[in-house]
Protein backbone atom coordinates (compact mmCIF):
# COMPACT_ATOMS: atom_id res chain seq x y z
CA UNK A 1 0.00 0.00 0.00
CA UNK A 2 1.14 3.44 -0.55
CA UNK A 3 -1.24 5.37 2.03
CA UNK A 4 -3.15 8.52 1.04
CA UNK A 5 -2.31 11.15 -1.37
CA UNK A 6 -2.83 14.79 -1.05
CA UNK A 7 -0.90 18.39 -1.26
CA UNK A 8 2.21 17.97 0.57
CA UNK A 9 2.69 21.20 2.47
CA UNK A 10 5.44 22.52 5.00
CA UNK A 11 3.84 22.80 8.65
CA UNK A 12 5.46 26.24 8.85
CA UNK A 13 6.87 28.91 6.57
CA UNK A 14 7.63 32.85 6.29
CA UNK A 15 10.35 35.34 4.80
CA UNK A 16 11.05 39.37 5.54
CA UNK A 17 12.89 41.48 3.46
CA UNK A 18 14.00 45.10 3.04
CA UNK A 19 14.36 47.01 -0.24
CA UNK A 20 14.93 50.61 0.99
CA UNK A 21 18.39 52.08 0.19
CA UNK A 22 19.20 53.15 4.15
CA UNK A 23 22.36 53.66 5.85
CA UNK A 24 22.88 52.48 9.65
CA UNK A 25 25.13 53.93 12.16
CA UNK A 26 26.53 51.35 14.15
CA UNK A 27 28.47 51.85 17.30
CA UNK A 28 31.13 50.46 19.41
CA UNK A 29 30.24 47.20 21.46
CA UNK A 30 26.63 47.67 20.23
CA UNK A 31 24.60 45.52 17.50
CA UNK A 32 21.85 47.02 15.08
CA UNK A 33 18.90 45.10 13.96
CA UNK A 34 18.88 44.73 10.51
CA UNK A 35 15.59 46.40 9.22
CA UNK A 36 12.91 43.89 7.55
CA UNK A 37 10.03 45.81 6.75
CA UNK A 38 8.28 44.21 4.29
CA UNK A 39 6.59 40.67 4.63
CA UNK A 40 6.70 36.84 2.49
CA UNK A 41 3.76 34.53 3.04
CA UNK A 42 3.55 32.90 6.06
CA UNK A 43 2.35 29.83 7.86
CA UNK A 44 2.31 29.46 11.55
CA UNK A 45 4.59 31.75 12.19
CA UNK A 46 4.38 35.58 13.04
CA UNK A 47 6.00 38.91 12.06
CA UNK A 48 6.41 40.72 15.88
CA UNK A 49 8.37 42.16 17.18
CA UNK A 50 8.80 44.11 14.29
CA UNK A 51 11.78 42.97 12.04
CA UNK A 52 11.81 39.48 13.30
CA UNK A 53 10.42 35.91 12.91
CA UNK A 54 8.79 34.06 15.67
CA UNK A 55 8.04 30.15 15.00
CA UNK A 56 4.82 29.34 16.71
CA UNK A 57 5.27 25.46 16.88
CA UNK A 58 8.49 23.77 18.04
CA UNK A 59 10.72 21.86 15.56
CA UNK A 60 13.60 21.78 12.89
CA UNK A 61 13.83 24.50 10.74
CA UNK A 62 15.91 26.05 7.53
CA UNK A 63 17.20 29.53 8.08
CA UNK A 64 18.08 31.66 4.62
CA UNK A 65 19.58 34.45 5.22
CA UNK A 66 21.38 37.25 3.04
CA UNK A 67 22.48 40.76 2.99
CA UNK A 68 24.65 43.37 0.86
CA UNK A 69 25.96 46.45 2.63
CA UNK A 70 28.85 48.34 2.23
CA UNK A 71 31.05 50.55 4.92
CA UNK A 72 31.94 54.28 4.94
CA UNK A 73 35.58 53.46 6.02
CA UNK A 74 37.41 50.10 6.43
CA UNK A 75 36.64 48.04 9.53
CA UNK A 76 35.82 44.51 10.42
CA UNK A 77 31.72 44.40 9.95
CA UNK A 78 29.87 41.28 11.63
CA UNK A 79 26.52 40.11 10.53
CA UNK A 80 24.61 37.20 12.81
CA UNK A 81 21.35 35.64 12.43
CA UNK A 82 20.10 35.48 16.03
CA UNK A 83 18.06 33.08 17.88
CA UNK A 84 16.16 35.48 21.27
CA UNK A 85 19.04 38.24 20.94
CA UNK A 86 21.73 35.71 20.98
CA UNK A 87 24.04 35.33 17.85
CA UNK A 88 23.66 31.57 16.30
CA UNK A 89 27.52 30.68 15.93
CA UNK A 90 27.02 28.72 12.86
CA UNK A 91 25.32 32.32 11.02
CA UNK A 92 27.72 34.16 12.47
CA UNK A 93 30.25 36.17 10.40
CA UNK A 94 33.20 38.33 9.85
CA UNK A 95 34.56 40.22 7.06
CA UNK A 96 36.72 43.38 6.45
CA UNK A 97 35.26 45.48 4.22
CA UNK A 98 36.78 48.06 2.17
CA UNK A 99 35.08 51.54 1.84
CA UNK A 100 32.68 51.53 -0.54
CA UNK A 101 32.85 47.90 -1.43
CA UNK A 102 29.31 46.00 -0.99
CA UNK A 103 29.81 42.37 0.36
CA UNK A 104 27.70 39.76 0.19
CA UNK A 105 26.98 37.77 3.81
CA UNK A 106 24.66 34.64 2.80
CA UNK A 107 23.80 31.49 4.54
CA UNK A 108 21.73 28.93 5.25
CA UNK A 109 21.24 26.36 8.38
CA UNK A 110 19.35 23.85 10.09
CA UNK A 111 18.17 24.29 13.88
CA UNK A 112 16.05 23.33 16.33
CA UNK A 113 13.23 26.08 17.50
CA UNK A 114 11.41 26.13 20.06
CA UNK A 115 7.30 27.66 20.16
CA UNK A 116 8.72 31.41 20.96
CA UNK A 117 11.74 31.33 19.60
CA UNK A 118 12.32 34.65 17.68
CA UNK A 119 14.49 34.81 14.95
CA UNK A 120 16.07 38.01 13.37
CA UNK A 121 19.45 39.81 11.78
CA UNK A 122 21.95 42.18 13.26
CA UNK A 123 25.41 44.09 12.59
CA UNK A 124 28.03 44.61 14.70
CA UNK A 125 31.54 46.78 13.84
CA UNK A 126 35.00 47.08 15.72
CA UNK A 127 34.53 50.39 14.81
CA UNK A 128 31.89 53.40 14.56
CA UNK A 129 30.76 53.53 11.18
CA UNK A 130 27.78 53.79 8.61
CA UNK A 131 26.79 50.96 6.57
CA UNK A 132 24.92 51.12 3.69
CA UNK A 133 21.92 48.66 2.33
CA UNK A 134 22.07 49.66 -1.47
CA UNK A 135 18.93 49.40 -3.89
CA UNK A 136 16.67 46.91 -4.85
CA UNK A 137 16.65 43.86 -2.52
CA UNK A 138 19.37 44.38 -0.01
CA UNK A 139 18.11 41.98 2.82
CA UNK A 140 16.14 38.67 3.38
CA UNK A 141 15.77 36.69 6.19
CA UNK A 142 13.26 32.93 5.77
CA UNK A 143 12.75 30.47 7.85
CA UNK A 144 10.43 26.81 6.88
CA UNK A 145 10.04 23.81 9.06
CA UNK A 146 11.37 20.77 7.95
CA UNK A 147 10.50 18.39 10.76
CA UNK A 148 8.44 18.60 13.67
Amino acid sequence: PTGATGAADLNAYGGLYNTTPQTLNLTVGGTTQLPLPSTMPLKNVAYSPANSITASTAGVYEVNYYTNVSAAIGTTVTMAVRRNGTAIPQATVSRVLSVGVGSVYSGSFIITLNAGDVIDMALSALLAVGITLGGGVNTTLTIKQISV
